[in-house]
């Protein structure tokens, strides 16, 4: 009984920190049940190999295997864990909430991508075809409900909108999400289902980016040039490579953490990195572009330092200083509405 004692801790062990993954999958018992097979099994091998190999690794198997075991728990297989979470589709139906609830003609639509994946939206016609229409694309693990505020705001003020689940999200499908990386893929379809809408200017097309939408527009606009306009709210780091240098040890900890967690995308997509923000963001010029950054959120702050000067004579940054990220709509509502609404109505005149 005194041998199973390692492995049956170290199985509780195990459970508790798969648990947690499980957790954000949705599927917390599968994973905790898998958890302690694993500590389980780790234990009971460990005590077998020391006992074979001499009786000094038998007394110490226990201090032997914390310390492999924290280390590739931390740095291999957390972050790869992490990784295959990020990637995991999250198909919900859209229920509960749609433009018809603040009065919107709209219609349900199904967009073919390029590689047979088939991404669900809504479309609201301009108050006025042709006219201009603003593509809309919410943040990571959502749906399109998630940008219900700026639909509301730009279709209320007269443009049309085109919102969507990206792919393995909400009524989209595919197999994986891919943290904005393929889905920049994506957007060169919607704007040619957009630009065949008899309803739609295909020369006055904006797009708003909510965190990943913000994402996956900085990705895509370089190689979109008939998106005329970009409102990029709550942009981070596109890649390892735009991550700001660490100032305490802290810092340090979570960009070697990180810097695994890319690792585990890469492996789990099968593609490489995409480019930095900060080469990318040039490209965008010189079409008009604002960058919104939560005041009080201070790695957005600081990761969005360096874009500063990659924006061009035609873009702008707009700091909201009492904002948590994406947070302008909350913290300043009426202010945010008008300084977008501004910025579309200009940059699509």
């Amino acid at each position: 009984m005194k041998r199973l004692l390692f492995p049956l801790v170290n199985a509780l062990v195990l459970a508790a920190f798969f648990g947690v993954v499980g957790y954000y999958l949705f599927d917390p018992l599968r994973w905790l049940l898998l958890g302690a097979a694993a500590g389980l099994g780790v234990g009971l091998l460990a005590d077998v190999l020391s006992r074979r190999i001499s009786p000094w690794f038998y007394r110490r198997r226990v201090t032997l295997v914390v310390l492999l075991e924290i280390p590739l728990m931390i740095f291999v297989v957390g972050p790869y864990l992490m990784a295959y979470a990020m990637t995991q589709p999250l198909n919900t139906p859209v229920t509960g909430w749609s433009p018809a609830d603040f009065g919107a003609d709209y219609r349900d639509v199904r967009i073919p991508a390029a590689d047979g994946v088939t991404l669900a939206g809504w479309f609201i016609p301009p108050a006025n075809p042709p006219g201009p229409v603003v593509l809309v694309l919410h943040g990571s693990a959502a749906n399109r409900q998630q940008s219900r505020w700026h639909i509301e705001q730009l279709a209320e003020a007269g443009y049309g909108v085109l919102a969507y689940d990206q792919r393995a999200l909400g009524e989209s499908t595919g197999s994986q999400q891919s943290g904005g990386w393929l889905d920049a893929r994506d957007v060169p379809s919607v704007v040619d289902f957009l630009t065949d809408q008899p309803e739609a200017d295909p020369d006055r097309i904006g797009a708003v980016g909510l965190s990943l939408g913000a994402h996956i527009l900085i990705f895509a606009g370089p190689d979109e040039p008939r998106i005329g306009a970009f409102w990029l709210d709550g942009a981070g780091i596109g890649s390892m490579a735009d991550l700001p240098e660490a100032e305490t040890f802290a810092e340090q900890f979570a960009t070697v953490v990180n810097r695994q967690i890319e690792w585990g995308l890469k492996l789990r997509l099968g593609i490489e990195s995409p480019s930095p923000f900060r080469t990318l963001i040039p490209r965008l010029a010189p079409r008009p572009t604002v960058m919104i950054v939560a005041g009080l959120d201070p790695l957005e702050r600081r990761a969005n330092l360096p874009y500063v000067a990659a924006l061009g004579e035609n873009g702008e940054q707009w700091v909201i200083e009492n904002a948590t990220h994406v947070g302008g709509p909350v913290a300043i509502p009426d202010e945010y509405t008008q300084r977008m609404l501004r910025f579309f109505e200009t940059a699509l005149a």
